[in-house]
């Protein structure tokens, strides 16, 4: 009998690392080392660091090391803690789908991973990272699951299980049972990325692509699962989403939904990259003094603004998690400080008065003209910030800012990203090494090299 897990497994199937052009190439080199130096970041943050001390003595006979150490615990384990890192900093890559933000690259670790423990090679992993992307960016643009209360990571068990079952070298069947293994038992809720934001916010991906990873073991070992996870009655398309699902489609050339994903200038919500570009560039270019400023105000489509800019986001005791998804925090901050980076959610920045004083000064609105903008170009990130100096108000509006596809950072800003975020835990020989380790992905015979070089 066929299903929709049939034709998904399929698809997963045909992705193959020969069918790669260049670009395609590069972008998942480049996002490799983007996720890398987020991990990296993210070694000292507290969930990394409790996780550790949790797992770290955990041990298993498919192992695969925790990123920055030595240490080996079971591949599953390995892909929680890595993957945590790589998320928690808030300053991975984003995916606008059709039914909203996603990041995609929260697989990128946990894959390396799986790939160590595997003995896969660069190809193999290059042609996972893809199949990763391939399947939860199209799974959000063609059902978006927030208006049934559900996270986007509620796409992570489809997407995880596709990318580890190609890198376990499932068969069509195995996948089929992993996906509804997976799919049945991991349907994450909104909430996480709302109101007064925990640290789950960081963990919500990992943990569905940790239990993923599980799933395929299961599958391997010959679990079936519903294969009717998606049409099935109570199934995916009964609870999460009723959008029609086709999984058919075979990207080619520049199809590849990993070439439309953003890359992060800064470290905060992606939604707050627009403001926050037109906020910086207005400062820029008028000489604004943030004692000068009378007020600011931002115009911004409509999930942004219920999502971002509700009370709390005003707050003077945030936490880094609700700071990171506040539009007023972000964009005063990084007005005083002219950057927006892990050290502007350091506690004491957090609580900094100067910061607070621009924050008092903000204000945002849905603009009903932004949404509707947004509906029709679902990748781009439309607001207009206003700043207002002795009765003179200064406009800007941004849809891509900087970092978007349509606007790509470039090799030096890249580069220069991720040895700030490495900056006091690896050398600058380890540096060096990681970046040109990750530039030759393809050419890989084993991932260790990589997971090596990056021992703090």
């Amino acid at each position: 009998m066929s299903s929709l897990s049939h034709e998904l497994a399929a698809h997963v199937d045909r992705v193959s690392f020969d069918d790669f052009d260049e670009a395609v190439l590069d972008i998942t080199s480049d996002l490799l080392l983007d996720t890398v130096g987020c991990s990296i970041g993210a070694f000292t943050s507290p969930p990394s660091k409790a996780l550790r001390a949790e797992y770290g003595d955990h041990r298993g006979t498919a192992g695969a090391t925790v990123v920055g150490t030595d240490v080996d615990v079971p591949v599953e384990t390995a892909g929680l803690i890595n993957g945590t890192m790589a998320r928690y900093l808030d300053y991975n890559d984003c995916y606008m789908a059709t039914g909203g933000a996603c990041h995609p690259s929260d697989h990128i670790m946990p894959l390396l991973s799986v790939a160590q423990s595997e003995g896969a090679t660069g190809r193999d992993l290059a042609e996972a990272i893809v199949v990763a992307y391939e399947v939860e960016c199209s799974g959000l643009d063609q059902a978006t699951v927030r208006e049934r209360g559900f996270d986007y990571a509620a796409w992570g068990p489809y997407s995880s299980a596709a990318a580890v079952g190609k890198l376990m070298g499932l068969s069509r069947d195995e996948l089929v049972d992993a996906f509804g293994i997976a799919g049945a038992s991991n349907a994450p809720l909104y909430i996480t990325r709302r109101g007064d934001v925990s640290m789950w916010k960081g963990l919500a991906h990992p943990y569905v692509t940790h239990n993923a990873i599980q799933a395929c073991q299961m599958a391997r070992a010959g679990i079936t699962g519903p294969t009717e996870v998606f049409e099935g009655d109570y199934g995916f398309q009964a609870v999460v989403s009723d959008n029609d699902l086709d999984f058919s489609e075979r990207p080619t050339g520049d199809e590849y939904r990993i070439l439309e994903t953003g890359i992060k200038y800064f470290a905060t919500g992606y939604y707050i990259h627009s403001p926050l570009t037109g906020a910086l560039e207005l400062v820029d270019e008028h000489d604004i003094a943030p004692d000068d400023i009378d007020a600011i105000h931002v115009d911004i489509f409509e999930t942004a603004a219920k999502a971002l800019a509700t009370p709390e986001k005003w707050g003077t005791d945030q936490t880094r998690e609700t700071a990171d998804h506040s539009i007023p925090y972000s964009v005063a901050v990084g007005i005083v400080d002219g950057e927006v980076t892990p050290r502007q959610f350091e506690p004491d920045r957090l609580r900094g008065p100067d910061v607070h004083a621009v924050m008092e000064k903000i204000t945002v609105s849905e603009d009903p003209d932004l949404t509707e903008y947004r509906r029709d170009h679902p990748r781009h990130i439309p607001s207009v910030t206003t700043i207002t100096v002795d009765g003179t108000e200064y406009r800007s509006r941004v849809d891509a800012p900087l970092g978007h596809a349509e606007r790509p950072m470039s090799d030096e800003q890249l580069d220069g990203k991720f040895r700030a975020l490495c900056d006091g835990l690896l050398a600058d020989e380890q540096m060096e090494r990681v970046m040109a380790l990750s530039a030759d992905l393809p050419d890989l015979d084993t991932v260790d090299p990589l997971l090596d070089a990056l021992v703090v």
